[in-house]
């Protein structure tokens, strides 16, 4: 029973396992491209929503031992934001393959480090939100998307992008962090006032969204080629 309460609090979890079943039952079809680590990416965001509710909202999970503290889970999304950002950068890098595009993907990502670096001097990286990161962070992801999208439109490889994986995790991704930064900013500055009232009901639609994306890229790929 506390297990379906659980569920009913947080609806938008059962996006994430779905994802990953279905990312797993088509794994045969690009176990061997750059993609294969997609359902790890997936189960460790799950873990990691999972880990940020029970922190804030339940005295026996604590991750910061100080009363006014406890309910603090930022220091699991952060790390996380990093480890998902990292990868999908990696993933537009080995995919693009016009070089003028992977040098602006592998630079940015540099400086995504150093947005990072300086942010955690900036504000506390266990209490708060790394808001100059993340806001970097999401605006090269876009930048990824979209020369990703330029590069395969004068690709000699003809797949049509609705069996293209790729494609329909780049729409979900695009949808997500076109938004993302301000949702942080609103959660950061003006927890109590805003977010839970108006902004959170966007975020869990967006994750949803971004999810569906993927779900139906899964449903509808075609066997990635070896690299």
């Amino acid at each position: 029973m506390k297990l379906i309460h659980f569920l009913q609090d947080n609806y938008f979890l059962v996006i994430y396992i779905v994802t990953l079943f279905v990312s797993i039952i088509k794994y045969r079809l690009y176990f061997d491209s750059s993609l294969r680590y997609i359902p790890v990416i997936i189960t460790y965001t799950l873990a990691t929503e999972i880990l940020g509710i029970l922190v804030l909202k339940y005295d026996d999970f604590q991750i910061i031992y100080f009363v006014k503290q406890a309910f603090h889970n930022n220091l699991i999304f952060n790390i996380w934001d990093i480890i998902f950002f990292c990868y999908f950068y990696y993933i537009f890098w080995k995919t693009i393959k016009t070089v003028s595009f992977k040098k602006v993907i592998k630079y940015g990502g540099y400086l995504y480090i150093v947005f990072s670096l300086v942010n955690f001097f900036m504000q506390n990286f266990v209490l708060y939100p790394q808001i100059y990161a993340l806001s970097y962070g999401s605006l090269l992801i876009i930048t990824c998307i979209i020369l990703y999208f330029i590069d395969m439109k004068y690709s000699p490889i003809n797949i049509p992008n609705s069996r293209n994986l790729l494609f329909w995790i780049s729409i979900g991704l695009f949808l997500f962090y076109t938004f993302y930064p301000f949702i942080m900013i609103s959660m950061n500055y003006y927890f109590k006032e805003i977010y839970q009232a108006q902004v959170r009901p966007l975020h869990l639609f967006l994750i949803v969204l971004m999810y569906s994306c993927f779900i139906m890229g899964f449903i509808r790929m075609r066997r990635i080629r070896p690299e």
